[in-house]
């Protein structure tokens, strides 16, 4: 019903967003999908292998990029998703987001992700301080991280990870051990954002007292700041989050493995994305000078005097914790309850 002609990705490539499964195990306290979805469930994944073997050749679609919160939640259904798309024979490009370790977990079965078509995952580390890793309730460990990292670069599969600013205590000293620890990773691509609060979510009730800097709540989506802090304005914040992009991406290694690297699709994908060297690469370049260039005409950063739950409200999160333990299978009957589930209307339309 859509002209794929009109949607690319990866470089003017031909490409879809699908998904395999819903929902996350982890309990990470900021997540904004943890209000939305009770357990996590995935498609058949034979059949998902079939759709994507259609898409690719009827349509000529090359690249699937999975919106999954955790797509590898289920180590089982997901060696057979794996295993059923090699069998289709066809060479796609598969991007997706996961848990650093699922990747450890699954080392021994990585060749597989290659094999299938995977190029790159984005990997939600958040931040590499033990501490905020613990208030966040994370879940994951930074000895995790660096494995996945390197498990990845051994399997030819490009890493990116997300690095979270703006808690309410970080200095200059904080933000620069992170940046040096961002170095440490070696990831192939680094994804700055700002953390940021849904009444929801556990971690509303931790920010509720904090100032909001920016009101249009069009921006509250990770790549904006909103959240004042205790110990740095907003423009130094601003110029920290933009060092951090510019020095893990203009770093000599990861300049030397973009010219060298012995994967042309991985090249290709490299040169698509990093944003490095500005007058280079195209993607990256727009993104970051936008960003620069939205901070200082466009956003209007700036406190006005009201807190998080003034702007917002109160805390929803005992709306989730009620939900999910209402409905959540007990052990041995997860399969019966997904056919016995009562059916939901939205709008007249029966779900």
């Amino acid at each position: 019903m859509i002209d794929h002609a009109r949607y690319s990705y990866w470089g003017g490539k031909r490409a879809v967003v699908i998904q395999f499964s819903r929902d996350c195990p982890h309990l990470c306290n900021y997540c904004g999908q943890r209000g939305f979805w009770t357990r996590w469930r995935h498609r058949a994944p034979v059949l998902l292998a079939r759709d994507i073997a259609r898409l690719h050749r009827d349509h000529g679609v090359e690249v699937f990029n999975f919106a999954d919160e955790n797509p590898s939640a289920g180590r089982k259904p997901w060696r057979a998703f794996l295993e059923a798309l090699i069998a289709e024979n066809i060479s796609v490009t598969l991007v997706g987001s996961t848990r650093a370790d699922d990747i450890v977990r699954d080392a021994d079965i990585l060749h597989l992700y290659k094999k299938a078509g995977f190029e790159r995952f984005l990997m939600g580390m958040e931040n590499t301080d033990e501490a905020t890793l613990k208030l966040i309730r994370k879940g994951g460990a930074i000895a995790s991280d660096r494995e996945a990292i390197r498990l990845l670069r051994r399997h030819g599969i490009l890493s990116m990870v997300t690095w979270v600013a703006g808690f309410d205590d970080q200095t200059d000293a904080d933000l620069f051990r992170g940046l040096r620890q961002l170095v440490s990773y070696d990831a192939d691509q680094i994804q700055a954002l700002y953390v940021t609060p849904h009444r929801w979510t556990p971690f509303f009730r931790i920010a509720k007292d904090r100032p909001v800097v920016q009101s249009d709540p069009t921006k509250w989506d990770y790549k904006h700041q909103v959240l004042g802090m205790a110990r740095m304005t907003p423009g130094r914040l601003f110029l920290w989050v933009k060092l951090i992009e510019a020095v893990a991406q203009l770093r000599p290694r990861a300049l030397m493995r973009w010219i060298w690297h012995p994967d042309p699709k991985i090249r290709h994908a490299i040169r698509w994305y990093c944003h490095a060297i500005r007058w280079y690469y195209r993607m990256g370049r727009r993104v970051w000078l936008h960003e620069v260039s939205s901070f200082l005409f466009r956003d209007r950063v700036r406190e006005d005097g009201r807190t998080v739950a003034d702007h917002l409200g109160a805390p929803q999160d005992h709306e989730e914790e009620a939900s999910r333990v209402a409905r959540q299978p007990r052990r041995g009957q997860l399969e019966s309850a997904s056919h016995s589930q009562p059916a939901v209307r939205v709008d007249g339309h029966r779900l």
